[in-house]
């Protein structure tokens, strides 16, 4: 059945391309089905980027405020009693103790608003273009202008008969597409510095939008009340609804963007209002996005070469780019901490859910590479970059 799926998906996108690059022009059908991916890709990352907006919009349609302002609460003070119960609830503390010796809430509110969304879609940016750089140098312009067959309506690509049974949907080399290359089959090469950037980009990008959305879920079936919510009494939402508890004796945290603003956004804003979901704390995607662009960046950049020595300044840097990256999520933690966006749970539980998603990831190519090696089925090349 997958198989099957993955054949006839294959058959409409090559009909796509032909209907809009035409049957005579291999060149254009080779960009115009690049720059189809390219839209596609876009989409998918657009849809996942947007999860929380989408959690808020289905909130607000299909459920009563007052409801799932209460759902939120009880599932904060959840999080506070099992907090408590294991020495985790720190939050509160640890917010007086940075709000006495340090401050600087600008900064660090700004740091909440702006670095999480900019950081992670420039890093989605980076390795969509190193992809699509990848895929565009591998066609095979030469040996198209030489008069290399395109794909038409009448090729038996597109021909309506059923895919052989021996058909899996894997790029092959010999497509009029491509230069040679070697092997593609992604868990087929035994580390992740010997796969191709596409390769690459599809590993990452499963592990991404796969944790994104199961986030998405968090925020649908257990929206949490974060802790700069709990006492406040006078936030409004764009309804007119109160969005806080009011629980004044019993918590005293800071929201510190409502109080100290940003060099950005305020919550009072009518946009933030309307599209943001303020119940949308566990797991946290500042967590899950920052662990995320730390762990393709470490992979990106790979171990430490044997060529490099401790002299040479390529050495240094390496490091330095690997320390910093991996600094980045911690700091990202500790403000969703101070600022009260976040209890430790959420953070914590960004983690598992991004451990979760590589996981899931990393099993199904080793289980395409098992099905793949240990099958006597015939690879069908593809004719599209793909």
């Amino acid at each position: 059945m997958k198989r099957r799926f993955s054949f006839v998906f294959r058959q409409l996108k090559r009909k796509i391309v032909v209907g809009i690059a035409g049957d005579s022009n291999p060149q254009r059908q080779a960009i115009v089905s690049l720059c189809l991916l390219a839209l596609t890709e876009l989409a998918l990352l657009t849809l996942t980027f947007c999860t929380n907006f989408l959690s808020a919009y289905i909130h607000n349609t299909l459920e009563v405020f007052h409801d799932f302002r209460l759902r939120a609460l009880s599932n904060a003070q959840s999080i506070v009693s099992f907090e408590r119960a294991t020495g985790l609830f720190f939050e509160q503390p640890l917010q007086r103790w940075h709000d006495a010796g340090f401050g600087g809430w600008r900064f660090w509110n700004t740091y909440y608003a702006g670095v999480h969304p900019v950081v992670t879609v420039l890093f989605l940016v980076f390795i969509l273009v190193r992809m699509l750089a990848w895929k565009l140098t591998r066609v095979n312009w030469k040996r198209m202008n030489e008069g290399a067959a395109p794909l038409s309506s009448s090729s038996p690509s597109l021909s309506p008969i059923a895919a052989p049974a021996d058909y899996i949907p894997l790029a092959a080399s010999d497509s009029p597409y491509y230069a040679p290359e070697g092997a593609s089959a992604v868990a087929g090469r035994s580390s992740f510095g010997e796969l191709t950037p596409a390769q690459q980009y599809r590993f990452l990008r499963a592990v991404w939008v796969l944790s994104a959305w199961l986030a998405f879920f968090g925020f649908l079936f257990v929206p949490t009340m974060p802790p700069r919510l709990l006492p406040v009494c006078d936030f409004l939402n764009s309804l007119g609804a109160n969005v806080g508890a009011c629980l004044t004796t019993e918590y005293s945290f800071i929201d510190t963007i409502g109080a100290h603003g940003s060099l950005l956004w305020d919550w009072n804003d009518e946009s933030v209002k309307t599209l943001n979901n303020p119940y949308a704390a566990f797991p946290s995607q500042h967590t899950i996005f920052a662990a995320w662009c730390a762990i393709a960046w470490i992979k990106l950049i790979g171990p430490a070469s044997p060529s490099l020595r401790p002299s040479s300044s390529r050495f240094w840097l390496r490091g330095l780019l690997r320390w910093v990256i991996v600094l980045y999520p911690m700091v990202t933690i500790y403000c969703i901490i101070i600022t009260a966006n976040h209890y430790v749970s959420d953070a914590l539980g960004g983690l598992v859910v991004l451990a979760i998603s590589y996981g899931a990831v990393h099993l199904y190519y080793a289980f395409r590479s098992h099905h793949f090696f240990f099958s006597k089925r015939v690879l069908s090349p593809s004719l599209l970059p793909y």
